[in-house]
């Protein structure tokens, strides 16, 4: 449960990053920023550096891991349990691989490549991602 909870909260910073910019927020760990020399001022200006796509892509592999931490730790839940933590891990895992998939620019809308749209820029995934995440849940519980 710790683990699937840790790995939500680092997904949701990924993908909650261009609103939060919007608010003048940073969630990134400043540790790591500093470690690959990015600059607050650049995040808030939307300049999606090799550095800050580093940044990014370590913290999606720490949340890739917890959602694995917490995808093996599911059969121990009583009733609903296991479905309910694997349908999370699904849905959370298409988050990162639709992170991935943008190069970790989380800061700019893929569509626009600019500060247009920056509403865009939320890191989402489209319904059928979700029903496909969902049966995928459901294959693992229950068929393999």
């Amino acid at each position: 449960a710790i683990c699937l909870g840790q790995a939500i909260q680092l997904v949701n910073i990924l993908r909650d990053a261009s609103p939060d910019v919007d608010l003048g927020r940073i969630y990134l760990p400043q540790e790591l920023l500093h470690a690959h020399n990015v600059d607050q001022a650049e995040i808030l200006a939307r300049q999606s550096s090799s550095g800050y796509e580093t940044v990014v892509q370590i913290v999606a592999e720490r949340a890739h891991e917890l959602l694995q931490q917490a995808e093996v730790g599911k059969d121990c839940l009583p009733g609903f349990g296991p479905i309910l933590v694997q349908v999370i891990v699904e849905l959370y895992r298409g988050y990162l691989v639709e992170l991935e998939r943008r190069g970790y620019n989380n800061l700019q809308s893929p569509s626009s490549g600019n500060k247009r749209n920056e509403q865009e820029a939320r890191v989402k995934i489209s319904t059928m991602q979700k029903l496909k995440a969902l049966l995928t849940a459901v294959q693992k519980v229950y068929f393999l």
